[in-house]
Parts: structure tokens; sequence; C-alpha cells
């Protein structure tokens, strides 16, 4: 899998329903576009980091705004549209499009399964785990944290930076047409659990 970051100036259409990731390649389908905010992009490289690249998985996975993570800043947030999934200070643009949308249109298939670009938003400041429920943990996954190689992972623990809400480049693994639950844990909240399709037609909430 190759190792590449896009130019700066193409960033903010990353962080939409599509994402620049080291798995994009020209073979595959364009992602599907939603309207962009008005962002500041920030993706500084630390060489070393990416080099290296942790092998083993800490779980919750930690992806933070800091240099080495794929990440732009929000200054003035957009309010919510109809196709977001919104969970406390998390966000995710357009995945409810998704439920009945056409897989290509999102990300790519291949002998694994299927893997879908849709940029997580995490309000200014904003600590937020989010978990794959454990009953979806065999054919569910996140694929967030560049220094992972956007490899997926149970859950991920995000931190914003604080003076803009922040958009991570990642999205989602899944094998086949999921429901795929997820349990969403804001810093000094209870958990919240919501269902996201994953072109799966309606899900129970």
């Amino acid at each position: 899998m190759r190792r590449e970051v896009g130019a700066l100036a193409g960033v903010t259409a990353l962080l939409m329903v599509g994402g620049c990731t080291p798995e994009d390649r020209a073979d595959r389908p364009a992602a599907a576009t939603v309207a962009s905010p008005s962002v500041t992009a920030s993706l500084a490289i630390d060489a070393a980091t990416m080099a290296r690249g942790p092998e083993a998985d800490e779980v919750p996975r930690p992806v933070s705004c800091e240099p080495g993570e794929a990440h732009m800043i929000e200054p003035t947030p957009t309010p919510p549209g109809p196709d977001d999934v919104l969970a406390g200070p998390v966000m995710w643009r357009g995945l409810k499009a998704m439920a009945t949308g056409d897989p290509a249109a999102f990300g790519y298939q291949d002998a694994d399964g299927s893997h879908y670009k849709v940029g997580v938003g995490i309000r200014a400041g904003a600590t937020a785990t989010v978990m794959i429920g454990p009953e979806a943990r065999g054919y569910a996954g996140l694929k967030y944290g560049q220094a992972w190689d956007f490899r997926p992972v149970e859950g991920v623990r995000f931190s914003a930076c604080p003076e803009g809400d922040t958009w991570f480049v990642g999205g989602f693994f899944v094998k086949g047409r999921r429901c795929v639950p997820l349990d969403i844990t804001a810093e000094g909240d209870r958990p919240v659990r919501v269902v996201v399709s994953l072109f799966a037609g309606p899900c129970p909430s």
C-alpha cells in the first residue's frame, strides 16, 4: 500500500465523504461529494512517524490534532444537515446517505471487504471515543489514524484542536451491507449508541 499525501490545495475534498488515504489509486471510483465547509487545512507530516508506523494497535487508537495526522480545522462550524449523523461532539457528514446509496460511489471493495471514506468531525477542544459495538466487531472497523496506514480497528479516541472543529480523514471497513452500532463516549459524559447503515437500508435505532 502506497504512502502518499495529496497536495494541500486538494485536501478540502478529502474530508468530505471522500478522503485521500494511502489506499487511493486511479483505478478506484471517485468518492461522492458533499458540500464542503470553509476550512483551514493542516496536513503536516512527521516523516519519522510515517516511516516507522505503529504495528500493534492500541484500542482505542489515539488520533489527535498533531503533526503526522491528516486533519483540517473548521474555525466557523457548519450546522448539521439532514444526511449528517451527530452524536455529542462527533459528526459524520453525509453518512445517512450511505443507507441507500451506491457503494461504488463511496469507496472500494477488495477480497477482505468494503472500504468507505467518511471524514469525522470533532467539536473544538473535545475528546471523544468511538467504538464499534461488540456484536459487530467481527465484520466492521474504523479506519482512522494516518500513522497506522488507516488500518481498521475496533475503536478510536479522537482529540480535536482547541482552535476549531477538527475533521479527520478516514472511514469505515465492513464486510457486506450492514447495520453498524457505534458506542460514542464524550469526555465526562455517558456513552451514546447510534446505529449507522452501510448500504443496508433502514436500521433499528
